[in-house]
């Protein structure tokens, strides 16, 4: 009988996409083994293009909401096929209601290590213990190994092509007035808390000093009516400027990032999709460190703009950036300046381009 794995991560879009490189070096080194992936639907194009996984959307927002919905679930992927052991990668309420019914039909679980003592021990106020934790790519890696299948990630990784969608992308670029020759700069601005953006307003002058150093082609990244709103006053600031955001499906935002010369993000989904396509990042960070786990994978220093931690003591004040500043000012974002992202920004392009 061919074994299949249950793999559970739910969610958030960047968590779910980091999975992504565990995945394919185990189709690689196990293909006789199959993995049944659960998570929401919209993440399945980060798994499509790799050979025996099978992806089941959750829908918990209806028919897999609350404990009836969860044993809806369980239920459902039972028909599916015998799993040899449930890996979750999560570790949630749901999660571990998941793996409390497969182990009452006798389906082992292994469950991820989130490090939840060292990160604490990184983010509090006072005696930090400042130390590199391990990516969470690793911690992914980690689990299928206790699982009894060790595998090693590529670093760096690139997704596989996203052949699908190239028609799609050819017909919104021929729709654009794009300028030959010339570097191409994604900019996403925007991540899920305010202590890790950088204060939106300096992106125009920004855009400025970046089009009067030299000739590019600017995209602009986001999600959702209100950051596409802030977007358009850029774009019509910037007429040169292209808006992607809301124009594609995430297979061709995906073949689009994967042509870039650079992605200029915050510590985002955006980041880890731009470095796990392949793309020289520079993500500017704030309340969040590097040092927790979430870096752009496969990336070193050059990917990271920050406020050295021998300058601001505070940081990182959060794991996730979800955190009030202590300080009440948010220092760690709005002491980087135009003039250094720009500067940052040329080398990055200039860097590619060589």
């Amino acid at each position: 009988m061919k074994k299949n794995l249950l793999l559970l991560r739910f969610s958030a879009m960047g968590d779910v996409a980091l999975l992504a490189p565990v995945v394919q070096a185990f189709t690689q080194r196990y293909p006789d083994v199959g993995i049944t992936l659960v998570t929401r639907a919209k993440f399945a194009v980060f798994f499509e293009q790799f050979p025996n996984v099978r992806i089941i959307g959750a829908d918990f927002d209806g028919q897999h909401k609350g404990f009836m919905g969860l044993a809806r679930l369980f239920n459902e992927l039972r028909q599916l096929a015998s799993f040899t052991v449930v890996v979750d990668a999560h570790q949630n309420l749901r999660s571990g209601v998941l793996k409390s019914l497969f182990r009452f039909v006798g389906v082992p679980s292994v469950t991820i290590d989130k490090g939840r003592a060292e990160k604490k021990a990184l983010i509090r106020k006072e005696n930090k213990v400042r130390r590199q934790l391990r990516h969470s790519v690793e911690r992914y890696a980690q689990i299928f190994e206790t699982a009894g299948f060790p595998l090693q990630p590529a670093r760096p990784f690139q997704f596989p092509p996203f052949s699908s969608a190239e028609d799609e992308l050819r017909t919104f670029l021929n729709s654009q007035t794009i300028i030959s020759d010339t570097p191409w700069l994604g900019i996403a601005p925007f991540a899920q808390h305010e202590q890790k953006m950088w204060p939106f307003g300096r992106f125009a002058p920004l855009l400025e000093k970046v089009l009067a150093d030299q000739p590019c082609t600017i995209f602009l990244f986001g999600g959702g009516s209100v950051e596409i709103a802030q977007l358009e006053t850029l774009r019509q600031q910037f007429p040169q400027v292209i808006l992607a955001a809301g124009k594609l499906s995430m297979a061709a935002e995906l073949l689009l990032i994967s042509q870039l010369t650079g992605m200029l993000c915050m510590d985002s989904g955006n980041m880890h999709l731009a470095a796990l396509s392949g793309v020289p990042v520079l993500s500017i960070w704030g309340a969040t460190h590097p040092d927790a786990g979430f870096g752009p994978w496969g990336q070193g220093d050059e990917a990271i703009l920050q406020i050295s931690t021998d300058v601001l003591t505070c940081r990182p004040c959060s794991v996730f950036g979800n955190k009030p500043c202590w300080r009440g000012d948010l220092a760690c974002l709005n002491d980087i300046s135009v003039e250094v992202v720009a500067k940052r920004v040329r080398e990055m392009l200039n860097a590619r381009r060589q």
